[in-house]
Formats: C-alpha cells, structure tokens, sequence
C-alpha cells in the first residue's frame, strides 16, 4: 500500500504560523513571502485593479478605498504584501512573469512613486484613532526615526507648552519643576517623582505615543503643570479624532516627500467582529470607517488609499446582537462604507492552484505519475458519487489539483474557515489533516468531508458571538448522537480507539458529523439537501455496509435510529430516499413530555399500535360496535370487503369467540397485538386459535405477531405522549417554556413523532413477519408459518409476501379468495358498472348482427378484451368481436335438465350454475351481466310479474322465472317487420328473428297504435263527412280509394290493439287483409293529423254556396273550377296526391268568389240574395280576417243588421 505521504512532502507537525502571514512581517521580510506566493491568472486581474485603483487616486488627488473580498485562506495578506513590493518597486515582485502586463501598464504611473506603505495589526486596539493613527506613529518611527510625530496626538498641546516654558525658565529651572533629584520626593511626587534632564526630555518627545518614556513626561507635566491639566483628554496618551488625525497623517507623509499614503487594513473586519457584542462600541466605531475616504478635515495634501481585507459580510455577523435601532443604525453605517468603498475580489477559485504549488506538489515524476494514474481511477466511480464529490462549480482538473481533497470537501472548508479564527485558513487545515493521516491515507483514498468536523467544529469558536452560540448547539447536537452511537454498539468513549476502522462506530460517527456539518454551513451547495447516497458520497469509501453495496440503506438505518430517539435529527420527503438534517435550534422537550406521561397506558398503547398497523394496511378508520372494520381491495380486477378485528388473541375478555365468526359470508381476519402483558406469549394466541378451529370453524384467518422488544414498547409509549402532547393540551404541557421556544419545541416534537412512527412502522412490518427481523426490536423466537391460522379447516395460508404491510395483506387475501373463488376470471384492472354498461352494449350488437360477428370501434376494444374475454362471452380480436357459446351451451343444458325434471328455472338458478363446475364467484352486478346476455343470446324471458327488459343492464331479481320466449314463424316475421316499417314507420330492427326483436317490434307497434288510431279514426269521419260536399253529383263518397285506405288504417289498429301477446300481434300485423299497399297507407296514417287540421279549416258554408252557382251566375265557371280541382285529389290516395294544400287553395278561392259576387254593380240588377249563415262564432287571425269580412259584406249586401263584438284571446 502506497500512502499518500510517499508521494508529497507531508511534515511530521503542523505550527500555528503555517500558511498564515502577518502583514507586517510578510512587508519585512519580502523576499520569503515573494518566493512562496503564487501568482494565478485570476490574481493578475486583481492587481492590476488595484494598481488601477492607486492611480486614480493619484490622478484625482483624492482618497480612495477597496474591499479585498475572499475567504480565510484566499492570501488577502500575501496580495497585500506582494502589492506593497509593487508599490515599493521592489526587483522581485517587478520581475513575477504573471506580473509583467501589471507592472507594464502602470510603471511610472503608479510603480515607481513615492509612497508611504503602512501594514497595519488592529487587533487589541481599543479606537479606530488608536488603530490607524498610532498604527501611523509606530510605523514612520521605524521608517523614519528622526523625523518628528504627526500631530495625532491628544498631548501636543501639553508638550509644546513644556517647550516653551523650558525656553523660558532655562532647563535648570524647568527641569527643577519636574523633580531634578530624588530630593523632591518630599514635596508630594511619591512614588511616581521621576528624575528629568535634557537628554531624558529629548528622548521621551520623539518616543512614540505609547512609550513609557512619553507617557511618565505627560503624566509628570500634568503634576507640575496643574494649570495646564484641562489641555489632556485623558491620564495617559491619546489620539485627536479620525477626522483631524487623517488630515495630519497626510499632510506628515506630504512632508517627508510621498506622493500618497497607502493603508493596508488588513484585520480591519475582524477586529470589528470581535467586537459586535459590545452596542455601544459598534455604535461608535462603525460610522467612523467612512472617514478613510470621506471627512470633514479635507486637508490632505495627498491621497489615501485604504485597503480593507473583508473575509465576511459584517452583517452576516452582527445576527442577533444589535438590538432594533442600533441594527439599523448599524446597517446604515454599512451602506454608507460600500458606497464609497471599491472592491477586489480574491476568488476561491485561486485554492486549488495555490494547494497543488505549496501543499500538494509530488516529490518527482514518478511520484506525479502515480498520483495521476490514482486520481484517472475516480472516473470508474458511479456517475452519482462523483457529481456529488465535483460540486456544481468544479471541474476535473480542479479537482486533481486538489485531489486528494474532493471539490465538495475543498467547498466546505473554505466556508467553515471563513467562520473561524484567522489561523484557520484553508491551506492550514489541508495541511493539518494531511499531518494526521499521514500514516493512513494510502494513495486511492480521498480525505472523507466528515473529517473537517474535527479539526473545524469539534474544539474551534467562532469569530462572532451568534455563530458562536450556534457553534456550541451544533457540539451540544453531535454530543447526543454520538451517545447514541457508543450505545448501540455497547461502547464507551475510552474504548472506541482499540476497535478497528472498519467498526460500524466509526461509520456511525462519520455519519453525524457530515450531518452537523451541514446544518453549520446550509448556504453550501455541497452539504445542501443530504440524502443518505449523498451522506455515502461526499465520505467515499469510509462508510461500508456488511453487504457491499447497501451502504446507502445502512446509512437510512442508522439516521432513522437516531431520528426515533432524538427530535433534533430529521427525514422529510421520499421515504425511500428522504432528505436527512439536524437541528441546531433544539428546545430540551423532555419537561413537556414529562407533563404528558399521564397519556401514556396500556389501552392508549393499544390503541396507537392499531392505528399504525391499520394505517399500514389502508384500512378504514371506522369501527362498528362490535369493534369491526371493513377492508376492501380490488382482487382480479374485483370489488371485495373482508373484515378486520383487531385485539389480544388469547384472551376471551378482549375477542370472544363470536368475534371470530363473519357475517354475510365473508371472510374476516383477526390481528394480534404485538405486545401483551408480562408473563404472555405468542404461543398463548396460537392456542386459543387452534382450539376455535376444532369447536368453531369459520372462514377466519388468525394472525399473530411477534412481540416488541422492551426498548420497542418504551418507543411505542414515548410515540403516545408526543401524540397526545401535540394535541390541543399542547400549550398547557408546555406551560413553562417561552412562545418562541413552544413554536420550536413543537416542531421538534412533530418531527421525533414522525420519526417515531416511521421505527415503529418498520418495527410492525417485522413483528408481522413482512421483513426479515431484528432481535432488537422485536422477539425472534415466533414467526414464520406458526404466524397464520386457519379456522376452516380446507384452508390453510402461506407465509404472505409483501414489501409492506398491505402488500402482504393483499398476498393473503389472494390466497384465500383464490382457494374460495378458483375459476374467477383474471381481470386486468378494476371492473366498473360503466365497463359493463359498454361491454353489455357491443355484446347486444353481436347478438343482433346475422354472423354474430361485429367491428368495435378502437377506444372499446381493449375494454372487450379486458372483460368480455374473460367472462366467456366472446372473443374480442384486434379489430372484431365474435360471439361466444359458452353460457349459451353451459346454461342451456342445465335449463333442458331442470325443465326435464318439471322444475321451473329462477334467476337464482342461473347464478348458482355459473360456479359449475369449479367456482367464479362474480359479483352479482357482473353475474347479471352474464345472464343478460344469455337470455338474449337463447331468447328467453325474464319475468318476475311482469316480463324484465332484458336489453337493459339492471339487477335481476333472485327470484324471476327464465323461460324460452315464442317466436313467429321466418316469413311472418319479415313481413310484419315491412309492414310495421311502411305502415307505423318502426325502424332500426334487424331481420334476426330474436325475442328481444319481437318484443321491441311489437311494443313499438303498439305504441303507434295507442298514438294514432284516433286521429286516424277522425281522418276517416272528416272525409267521410265532408265527402259529399266535395263530390257532388252520382259519386259514393264512402268509396273513394282515399277513404277506403282511411278506413283499412282503422281497422288495422283496431285487430292490433286486441292482440295478445307479441307473437299474436306479429302474426296478425302480417296476415291483416290490407286495403291498399302498406306505403300508401303509413302516408295516410302519417298524414292524419293534418288533414283533419286542413278540413276543420274550410269554412264549408261558403265552400257549399260558391260550389252551388249555376250557369247564369258570371262567376260560376271559376267555381266550377275550384270544385273540380278538390274532388279530383279528394278522390286519389295521399301518397298519389296530397289534400292538404289543394284543400287550403280551394278554400281561399271560394271565399274570393263570395267576396266579389257581393260587390254592387250597376246598372246590373242586383242578384239574388247569397245564403249566408246568420249566427256564428269564430276566431280570426291575420290570415282569415279577409274570410270574415267577406262574410260581414254578404249580409250587409242584403241590407242585414249585424251586431259585431270582438275579444282579444291572445
């Protein structure tokens, strides 16, 4: 085995300056810090906008400031140092080859100036004043030690004055002032008296601010100098506000020749996040940051250029601790920085190259090679483990330059350090792991993401208090599991380091801990929506299963253990692969279900356990009084309820015997509980049932379970008091806890709940004999085939096989259902009513048609086969049904042989047949659908009363009679059918001479016989009556071919109507002695209607008077006319001519004839008076308004009074 250490230089320790520089040493001691920084393409974008920056500062005359944006560990101090060599013009960072289109571009501009560079450490000040400003002080003291101070200092006032007193007094006088000896002690110095001369004077002004030489010369001048006392700020040393003090830094740099001040802040946010519990500080501090580009003293004679490294967004840091106001105020600060402030953004994108130069460099090429030939073999790893090792932003040859750190752990890590204390950075920890595994790690394996939580999480704080406080919770949650974990594999933490790597404990831990990192670092797509494959994944090859390739359900298995017990673990989603998190907000809920232990007992346990088991099954929630359920389940494609009881097997008190007993016929299946009191067993269950199989036997299967193990019924009592807890007693039990943490613990509880039924749930699948079982959840001693009694004793059950509850349920109801049921067809999907109703009607069709062989339609054709095949009614083919013979053979030898014996047949008969000679046991709705269509298909009645329409689908009484339906001979029957076709246009019934089209032709008839012999009758009266009118002269009105078909219509309808029976009326519809051809007479029928309508319509006075002119009337030839026309139709059959409009024509034009003949014509002598009816009564519309005046007009013309009244009828 090749480890990892035999190929790159891996040290035997890791120190705490490793990978981390110190601005201020990496500006001294450039040369080191040039030799190991490591320029990318990426990086030499970045300088160049900082160069770019610094010149327009310079070109503007005015200060600038950038954000160096990265993580911890992106080299934002190394970039500060190379850029301050740049600006230095140091030969080094000019002559980096990655540097060159920088340095090309702003030489002279910008490189090659003068500027004064000041690295800063701000962490320990108290004041930004004291951070930048004495940060400047110490800085040009060192740089320029004989130079004098900026006036920055809150004491120059004081020490000019000293000055110019000495100038003054002399120094023998001043210094006399001050305490020249130690002979002065006397007068009140004490211990502070300090001897001064002029040497000692000299050199505590140019001591710097926090000097113990300048501050004992201030305090001394304080004592001597009371007057002057007001002049000091505070007792030692201070600063002038930033305003000011930027000012005099500027204006001092201007005077020692500097073309611009260049401040590099580089700890500038950390300090600030250190200090974020601290408002009042926060509140001051923060508005002052601004000022580096923006300030009320704008006396800069030049620039400033400030670089802030920013490793976090300040207000992801301030969380929770800045109350309201001060929150706002605070982020108001913020906005006001970033307005002003530019960024340069160091990418983590630099990492990768940066680790593979300085962290994973190969000893040779042959070491590379071996390494190279390694990391090719990841490309034979699953396709779902590598995308989630690669991430979404990392490529391949990303993640060999890291390799071997996956891109998924490298984004981890950047984003835990980033939380972190400085030293933290990504190379650092890189480093640090590679130094603890360096007598493991062997080539092939990559270093498993579970791993940062040790060096990261495990003993680290973070940088602010919030994530500090969240950092705590995440230790306090992996503390809980991995007691969990120590104690399912009966360890203690002293002993988990004598076990070997490949103990589950050790998969178990790796497990948590991937967990907590994830809740730690949510915004990380990498940790993002943890499934147990991803869990498996991002530790490759450190978490096994003892089935090579399981790891992903051993995973599940253990989570769900620790979710059971612990409500801070969590699944959601998909069960089979649910997302799994912690909880890092966790609300201790123990007090609340310590208030809710009352909840928990025996009879609430038993009630729990049968709403999971009956929730497993898919079974109703509702009980009859007798403790009953009702299962239904589609078994070959058909409806069936059996029922269910559930309770303590051995125990008459809890299941007495008749509970034991269906009804209706039924099947029932009684359930045990899978516990009892102490001191019972199984056994007890299987021997109450064995004895009610020999006293009582009954279609009853018994099932009896293994019992929990005690951990189990523990589970199963903590499942009651969350049930009951969350319930509307809730915010009682949880009395003592705030409204914020009600709303968290209760979402805590929800979860453990979840959690918990999900254990008990696989636990009942194992006490139930579904899954294989484990011994500590359940006893193992019970099982197998010993699990299922029969009470009927022809029947005995099989181990069910299911993945589940109700699938091993629905294996035992096909079990015995099969054994009841042997010949039911196999229907391929639920059959319903509609089904039937469709099949019943294509059936019918076959029947009907002459071959018995019909096309259906494509949409009906798989229904066909679906359910016609099955039931022997025929064969659907791909395109045609064929009808079958089976019932009709089966049935009707039965029927010959019940018949022969003298037994009358019943629709019950039928059913009980159709189980011959193995049983069906068809529902009844189809059974009837069977016997429908045999009655049919043997033309046989159906008649309970009163025959039952047996072409509709409906339920058959048990108790109607089948009997063979009569039939008239072939040739009646055709000739019937045509004549009830042309005579009482009955249609669409085919030639087949079938009960159902004998009954359908005769009720058709004998409804056109109730409908319309009465008007045909009235036909008959009206020509009868109005003929002699019509013909006048020597013609028999009653002998016309138009009365005589009237008449044979009559008749016709009458012999019908008295017909018997259906065979009787068609034997009489085709022997009747017709009075003209059957097409004349159905128009005579059709047209009755309205001919008696167009009769009653004729005013026949007038038609009579007009028609009764003689010769010597001028007007009589037009009457002739009119008269002949009408008899000549009147005479002739309907289908020859139609009366109807000749009979409206002859009207109008007597009328017309009438009207004229009244009109005075002289000197023509007036004519003989017209014979007009006297008295009458009519209604009169639009069309006959003419009539009635014509009328009005003859009685007038004879010099009549006539009284007119009229009424609006409508």
């Amino acid at each position: 085995m090749t480890l990892i250490s035999e190929l790159i230089d891996v040290p035997e320790t890791v120190h705490s300056g490793d990978f981390v520089l110190d601005l201020a040493q990496g500006v001294t001691h450039i040369e080191r810090t040039l030799r190991d920084y490591i320029v990318t393409p990426e990086l030499a974008i970045r300088f160049g906008e900082a160069l770019g920056i610094i010149k327009g500062a310079l070109t503007d005359r005015s200060s600038k400031a950038a954000y160096l944006d990265g993580s911890f560990g992106s080299g934002k101090s190394h970039f500060m140092a190379v850029l301050s060599a740049l600006l230095a013009n140091h030969p080094g960072a000019r002559g980096i080859g990655e540097l060159a289109p920088a340095v090309g571009k702003f030489d002279g501009d910008v490189i090659g100036k003068r500027f004064l560079l000041v690295p800063y450490h701000l962490v320990g000040r108290q004041t930004l004043e004291e951070a930048v400003l004495g940060g400047y002080v110490a800085h040009v003291q060192k740089l320029h030690p004989d130079a004098p101070l900026p006036d920055v200092l809150i004491d120059t006032p004081l020490i000019d004055t000293a000055i110019a007193l000495r100038a003054k007094l002399g120094g023998d006088a001043f210094f006399g002032l001050l305490g020249k000896d130690g002979s002065d002690k006397d007068k009140g110095w004490g211990d502070l008296a300090r001897t001064w001369d002029a040497g000692q004077f000299e050199a505590a002004l140019r001591a710097g601010p926090d000097s113990t030489d300048r501050k004992d010369l201030v305090t001394a001048l304080q004592q001597a100098l009371t007057g002057f006392a007001d002049l000091a700020r505070s007792a030692g040393t201070g600063y002038v506000n930033i305003d000011d003090g930027l000012a005099a830094i500027s204006q001092h740099a201007a005077s020692l020749g500097y073309d611009a001040l260049v401040l590099f802040l580089d700890e500038l946010i950390l300090w600030f996040a250190t200090k974020m519990a601290d408002h009042a500080w926060v509140a001051n501090e923060a508005p002052k940051v601004a000022k580096l580009v923006e300030s009320a003293n704008a006396d800069r004679p030049v620039p400033i250029v400030s670089f802030v490294a920013r490793q976090r967004d300040l207000r992801e840091l301030v969380g929770t601790n800045l109350p309201g106001t001060d929150h706002l105020a605070f982020a108001d600060s913020l906005k006001w920085w970033e307005g002003r402030f530019g960024s340069v953004k160091l990418s983590d994108n630099n990492l990768p190259v940066i680790a593979s130069k300085r962290l994973l460099k190969p000893r040779s090429a042959e070491a590379r090679a071996q390494i190279d030939t390694a990391f090719t073999a990841m490309d034979q790893v699953r396709q779902d483990i590598r995308s989630a090792l690669m991430t979404a932003h990392a490529d391949r040859q990303a993640f060999r330059l890291t390799y071997p750190f996956s891109p998924a752990f490298v984004e981890t890590l950047v984003a835990l350090s980033g939380a972190l204390q400085r030293e933290r950075t990504a190379l650092r920890v890189m480093q640090q792991l590679l130094v603890d595994q360096r007598n493991t790690l062997a080539l092939g394996q990559l270093v498993p993401v579970s791993d940062l939580f040790d060096v990261l999480v495990a003993n680290d704080e973070p940088i602010s208090g919030e994530l500090g406080a969240l950092w705590r919770n995440a230790q306090k949650v992996y503390a809980e599991i991995r007691r969990l974990i120590l104690e399912s594999h009966g360890l203690v933490e002293e002993a988990v380091g004598t076990v070997p790597p490949t103990h589950a404990v050790h998969r178990d831990d790796r497990i948590a801990k991937t967990l907590v990192l994830a809740a730690l670092m949510p915004e990380v797509s990498s940790m993002r929506d943890l499934t147990a494959r991803k869990i498996v994944a991002l530790n490759h090859g450190y978490i096994r299963s003892m089935v090579p390739g399981q790891e992903t359900g051993a995973v599940l298995q253990v989570v769900r253990q620790w979710a059971a017990r612990l409500g801070t673990v969590q699944l959601t989603g998909d069960d089979a692969s649910p997302l799994i998190s912690v909880r890092l907000d966790g609300i201790d809920i123990e007090g609340v279900l310590d208030n809710a232990k009352g909840a928990d007992s025996d009879g609430t346990r038993r009630q729990a356990a049968r709403t999971l088991v009956f929730e497993a099954l898919g079974a109703s929630k509702e009980v009859t009084l007798d403790r009953v359920t009702t299962y239904t389940t589609i078994w070959r494609g058909t409806r069936r309820g059996v029922e269910l009881v559930y309770g303590t097997i051995r125990d008459p008190g809890d299941l007495g015997d008749s509970m034991f007993v269906p009804t209706h016929g039924g099947w029932r299946v009684a359930f045990g509980f899978p516990f009892d009191e102490e001191g019972h067993s199984p056994v007890e269950d299987l021997d109450r049932a064995g004895r009610l199989r020999g006293v009582r036997p009954a279609r009853t299967i018994c099932w009896v379970p293994r019992h929990f193990t005690a951990h189990v019924e523990r589970d199963l009592g903590r499942y009651v008091r969350l049930q009951y807890a969350l319930g509307p007693s809730f915010d009682q039990l949880a009395g003592h806890l705030s409204d914020n943490d009600k709303a968290i613990a209760k979402q805590q509880m929800a979860a453990l709940r979840d959690q918990l039924r999900s254990r008990l749930s696989n636990a009942l699948l194992q006490a139930y004999g579904v899954v294989t079982p484990d011994e500590t959840l359940v006893d193992t001693a019970h099982g197998g085939i010993d699990m299922f009694v029969s009470l009927e004793p022809g029947f005995t059950p099989k181990v069910p096989a299911g993945a589940g509850l109700r699938q091993a349920f629905e294996n035992l109801l096909d079990q015995l259902l099969s054994w009841e049921h042997p010949a039911h067809p196999h229907f391929p999907a639920e059959v319903r009513q509609a089904d039937l109703r469709k099949v019943h009607a294509q059936v019918r069709r076959a029947i009907e048609h002459p071959e018995h062989r019909i096309m259906v339609e494509p949409g009906e054709r798989p229904l066909m086969k679906k359910v016609a095949n099955p039931l022997r009614l025929g064969e659907q083919h791909d395109q045609y049904f064929v009808l079958g013979h089976h019932w009709e053979q089966h049935l009707g030898r039965r029927i010959v042989e019940a018949e022969a014996a003298g037994k009358p047949v019943t629709v019950r008969d039928l059913r009980l047949w159709l189980d011959e000679p193995r049983g069906m046991g068809l529902p009844q709705e189809i059974a009837d659908l069977v016997l429908l269509v045999f009655a049919e298909q043997t033309n046989r009645s159906i008649v309970l009363g009163q025959p039952i329409d047996v072409s509709a689908l409906q339920p058959l009484p048990a108790d109607a009679r089948v009997a063979e339906e009569p039939l008239p001979d072939g040739a009646t029957w055709l000739e019937a059918r045509d004549r009830a076709h042309a005579i009482f246009a009955v249609a669409d019934i085919t030639e087949l001479c079938t009960a159902r089209n004998v009954g359908l032709l005769a009720e058709r008839v004998r409804r056109a016989v109730a409908d319309r012999t009465s008007v045909a009758r009235a036909l008959y009266s009206a020509l009868v009556d109005k003929g002699p009118a019509v013909l006048r002269g020597n013609v028999d009105a009653g002998a016309t071919e138009r009365v005589r078909i009237a008449e044979g219509v009559v008749r016709l309808g009458e012999e019908l109507a008295a017909a018997t029976d259906n065979v009787a009326l068609i034997d009489a519809l085709a022997a009747f002695d017709l009075a003209g051809v059957p097409l004349h007479m159905g128009r005579s029928l059709s047209t009755a209607t309205d001919l008696v309508a167009a009769v009653r319509r004729v005013d026949w006075d007038i038609f009579a008077t007009v028609t009764s002119w003689g010769p010597e009337h001028p007007q009589s030839a037009e009457a002739k006319v009119v008269a002949d026309e009408l008899a000549g139709v009147w005479v002739a059959n309907e289908w020859a001519k139609h009366l109807q409009p000749v009979l409206g024509k002859a009207d109008r034009e007597a009328r017309r004839l009438l009207l004229e003949a009244t009109r005075v014509r002289d000197p023509t002598p007036p004519l003989p008076p017209v014979k007009v009816a006297e008295e009458g009564d009519r209604v009169v519309d639009r069309a006959s308004v003419t009539d009635m005046a014509s009328v009005l007009s003859a009685l007038a013309a004879q010099g009549r009074r006539v009284r007119v009244t009229w009424k609006v009828v409508e």
